[in-house]
């Protein structure tokens, strides 16, 4: 026995096979004869190919951002804060070093006063954001918790200007304790000539 060889089927048989089948099926011969076209003309046109765009080698590869259609210029920074933060939120802020900057500006906004300001940049600077953090409280005003710094910086202050006036204090009483103790050595000295 010879064995024959299959005799490739072509895109047309196997339409018609399948309409042949759909026959049976008892599929609407409209539908049938739609799908045998839509076979028909599959196999007339072809595959095309993809287009595969020319480049010549003085092209600029890769495509600039302006062909692309993107914007050139500088996209604005995005703000932290949409509105206007809490002094919590800033205390939190304060903590996070990728959010100081921006949080210390909003603070500082909020402060009259040229010499309380020095004094918070100095507490944010020296990481002492508790000493500030210990005034705010949820529903009090940013008046408040200003003047309470503003108290703070005042009782510092004070504390200082006694620790000079003692410092002071002591230097006036060792020169006399000086001046005394230099007399009475000149005077023994000279009682013993």
């Amino acid at each position: 026995m010879k064995k024959e060889k299959r005799r490739q089927k072509s895109c047309s048989d196997i339409a018609r096979a399948r309409a042949r089948q759909a026959r049976h099926q008892k599929k609407n011969p409209l539908v049938v004869g739609w799908i045998f076209i839509a076979a028909l003309l599959s196999i007339r046109t072809g595959n095309p190919l993809p287009a595969v765009p020319h480049h010549d080698a003085g092209d600029d590869w890769p495509i600039s951002d302006y062909e692309r259609g993107f914007s050139l210029s500088q996209k604005p920074r995005r703000e932290r804060y949409s509105e206007q933060p809490t002094m919590k939120r800033l205390m939190r802020d304060l903590r996070r070093p990728a959010a100081r900057e921006d949080a210390m500006q909003f603070l500082l906004a909020r402060i009259d006063d040229v010499a309380l300001r020095g004094w918070v940049i100095e507490q944010i600077r020296e990481d002492r954001i508790n000493r500030l953090a210990i005034h705010v409280h949820p529903g009090l005003h940013d008046a408040t918790v200003i003047s309470s710094w503003q108290d703070e910086l005042d009782a510092e202050n004070i504390a200082a200007d006694e620790a000079i006036d003692d410092t002071a204090t002591q230097k006036e009483l060792m020169r006399e304790l000086m001046g005394i103790a230099t007399t009475k050595q000149l005077s023994n000295s000279r009682a013993g000539n």
